[in-house]
């Protein structure tokens, strides 16, 4: 059975603010706008797309923030590292491509039966073991590739809408030469875009007004058909490929993790999600990304950067109504852009840790492959780069691929 040894202090006994820098401040504030600007699009969008009532969408987007902010926050500062439990992006853009024919209690039956499979896999100690059969600098390959795929598609959108998009591109070039800060280049990005987007009268009008975004709790209903074709590809895509990714980034960042106690509390949390009415969770890849990197601090220090991040999360949570009919109101180009933007430092620290180790042509092979935007057999690439990436290593790189499974 899986323990909790990283857990044995309380959050609340060993809370003070010793360690709390610059650089963890600011790895924090690119991670809430990574949050903002990526994670608040694509979600609004899926849930636009799925035709979901008011109340419905409102509930989702509630839980899935509200959990990702609250146990992000409890976790890092129980663990004193930068360890993040997020909404899960693939998860949503898997959703909108292939939920389609099913109503909104069959989906959310099909999340909560891959958040108790998920936390079964980890309670029988499988986390850690799918962990060594996927190298480390492959997973974070397949990321890389993601990230890439996510920023060309992007670009292509960000062409068809200049007006928006290209005070916004040009304001974060001004400002990444003139201040060298992610951060400040990313918010000048944001406010430009948002200039542009005024002046041109690209924002629609938005009906703002507060309610509680959660009413009641959801219908949900077990259905065989939604469950083998949903379930099974969420379950791949969240504790399969999203997890890996996660616990290979904060193993590559020199951290001791705990694979399966990690996966029992992301299950925990789809299962939370689902009966509340959203979507599966995993261990966060971008936040840690961007939290567990030299530029976030000292290391013993960087798990400020999922604080601090995470408490903003909270607050846009219990202001799900607005913000959703905000940004439904804006140019989709505009978020996805400044989105992008935000996702170029994590990128390019992520590409490096890609091609940094001994397996470079089954990692080369994995993030090439991840960057294709298609499926296969009803899998996004990223599941088949993870097959290939691990398949080339065998065949090219077996005696790496050996020494790295015995050394984890």
């Amino acid at each position: 059975m899986t323990t909790f040894p990283s857990l044995r202090h309380s959050a609340v006994s060993t809370f003070s603010f010793r360690g709390l820098n610059r650089q963890a401040a600011s790895a924090g504030l690119n991670v809430f706008a990574i949050y903002m600007f990526v994670g608040l699009t694509v979600q609004v969008g899926v849930m636009t797309q799925l035709g979901l009532s008011d109340s419905a969408a409102s509930g989702w987007f509630f839980i899935t923030w509200m959990t990702t902010g609250g146990v992000s926050l409890v976790l890092s500062l129980a663990t004193k590292q930068p360890v993040s439990i997020n909404l899960s992006i693939a998860a949503m853009v898997f959703l909108a491509g292939a939920a389609g024919g099913f109503t909104l209690p069959q989906i959310l039956g099909a999340n909560l039966i891959v958040g108790v499979a998920s936390v079964a896999v980890s309670v029988f100690r499988l986390t850690d073991a799918m962990t060594r059969v996927v190298p480390s600098q492959i997973a974070i390959g397949v990321f890389a590739g993601s990230m890439l795929g996510f920023i060309l598609r992007t670009g292509d959108l960000a062409a068809s809408s200049v007006s928006s998009t290209g005070p916004a591109i040009g304001g974060y070039a001004l400002a990444l030469l003139v201040t060298r800060s992610q951060v400040m280049a990313i918010a000048i990005a944001a406010t430009a875009g948002l200039v542009g987007v005024l002046l041109t009268g690209g924002m629609q009008s938005a009906d703002i007004g507060y309610e509680l975004p959660l009413s009641a709790l959801p219908v949900i209903e077990f259905n065989l058909r939604a469950i083998v074709s949903l379930g099974i590809p969420l379950f791949i895509l969240t504790a399969g490929v999203g997890n890996i990714q996660g616990l290979a980034i904060l193993r590559g960042a020199g951290y001791r993790i705990r694979g399966n106690m990690l996966g029992v509390i992301a299950g925990g949390t789809s299962i939370i999600n689902a009966l509340a009415g959203g979507h599966p969770a995993a261990v966060g890849s971008v936040s840690v990304v961007v939290s567990s990197a030299p530029s976030a601090g000292p290391a013993g220090a960087r798990y400020w950067a999922i604080v601090l991040s995470s408490v903003p999360v909270i607050a846009i949570a219990m202001l799900a109504v607005p913000v959703i009919a905000i940004v439904q109101a804006l140019p989709i180009a505009y978020t996805l852009t400044v989105g992008a933007l935000a996702m170029l430092a994590p990128f390019r620290q992520t590409f490096a840790k890609t091609m940094s180790g001994d397996m470079r042509l089954g990692a080369l092979a994995a993030f090439a492959l991840a960057a294709v935007p298609y499926q296969a057999l009803g899998m996004p690439m990223a599941f088949w780069a993870l097959v290939a990436g691990v398949a080339i290593s065998g065949v090219f790189e077996r005696r790496q691929l050996i020494t790295g499974r015995k050394s984890t």
